[in-house]
C-alpha cells in the first residue's frame, strides 16, 4: 500500500503552515467540501512523494468540528490510494473495532481531478482510501 497523504485538522491554517515551515505559497489547491463543510487545503512534498492536506472546519457541525475544538491543530487521518474501494472496504469488514464512516466524491485536481474516497476507521485510527475516478 502507498501512503498518499496525511490529513491535519487544524482551526489556525496560517500558525499550522508557520509551524511545519511552510507558507500561503505552497498551498497549490484549495476546495471547498460542502458535504462536510471543510476547506480542503493541499499541499505536495515532492521530496517525500507525499501531499499534506489541512482540513479546516468552516461550520460548527463540520464533519471534524469536534476534532478542532478539542485539539485545535492534529493528524486525523491517513490517506491511502486504493483502486479498489470496495476491496478496500472489506479488508475491514470483519475486523473487530472497525467501521466505515463514510463514501464522498469530489473534484481536487492536486489528486488528478475527481476522486472517490472511503473513510474507515480502526479504534482511534482513521483511513481515508482515495481512488481517482
Amino acid at each position: 500500500m502507498k501512503i498518499h497523504h496525511l490529513g491535519i485538522v487544524t482551526n489556525d491554517v496560517p500558525g499550522t503552515l508557520l509551524a511545519m515551515g511552510l507558507t500561503q505559497d505552497d498551498i497549490s489547491e484549495t476546495v471547498f467540501d460542502p458535504v462536510q463543510k471543510n476547506n480542503l487545503h493541499f499541499i505536495n512534498l515532492p521530496e517525500n512523494n507525499l501531499w499534506l492536506e489541512l482540513v479546516e472546519p468552516m461550520a460548527e457541525d463540520a464533519s471534524t468540528a469536534k476534532f478542532a475544538k478539542k485539539h485545535g491543530v492534529g493528524l486525523h487521518h491517513l490517506g491511502m490510494v486504493s483502486d479498489d474501494l470496495n476491496a478496500s472496504e472489506s479488508l475491514y469488514s470483519d475486523m473487530p473495532f472497525a467501521f466505515t464512516l463514510g463514501r464522498y466524491h469530489i473534484d481536487v485536481d492536486s489528486f488528478g481531478g475527481k476522486i472517490s474516497t472511503l473513510f474507515v476507521a480502526f479504534k482511534g485510527l482513521i483511513v481515508e482510501f482515495v481512488k481517482v475516478d
